[in-house]
């Protein structure tokens, strides 16, 4: 019965993962490319503009290659929970790997906020503050779009 329930557990956790997957690749095709929502929002110096747009571009590369390393560890994933005899440490290890990349990529997020926050002035963060909050409880983790200077929607 132990390991019915294992397999259970990680045949749901595989169609969850892959289902989040999918939603994210949907989301990507059905996204116009635009600029920040901010830009159009707040009335900023072209200094400011460069400045954000360059935030932005680190914040994009470092999601993408936090993406492709969670792919990869969920193809890794598969292929431990599809092996016999199973191996529960393996599959541990590989789901700890899987929240420190995306811990990992929620930090990133955290210091873009600070970041961006730090080249607004005083009078235009109330704008930012309020795209942030409406942002980041309005989806879910490492999806298309998460950047609190998200395309307009």
């Amino acid at each position: 019965m132990k390991r019915f329930a294992f397999w259970a557990l990680m045949a749901v956790s595989l169609s969850a993962n892959l289902a989040m997957a999918a939603v994210a690749v949907w989301q990507r095709r059905l996204e116009p490319a635009s600029e920040p929502r901010l830009f159009s929002e707040v009335a900023l110096d072209p200094d400011q503009r460069a400045r954000i747009a360059e935030l932005r571009s680190r914040l994009m590369a470092t999601r993408h290659e936090h993406v492709r390393r969670i792919t990869e560890l969920r193809q890794q994933l598969a292929g431990t929970i599809m092996h016999q005899p199973a191996d529960p440490a393996a599959v541990e290890g590989i789901l700890r790997s899987i929240s420190e990349v995306q811990a990992g990529y929620q930090e990133a997020v955290v210091a873009h906020v600070l970041a961006v926050r730090d080249v607004l002035r005083p009078e235009q963060r109330p704008v930012f503050e309020k795209v942030v909050a409406e942002q980041m409880s309005a989806r879910g983790p490492m999806q298309h779009g998460d950047c609190p200077v998200p395309a307009k929607e």
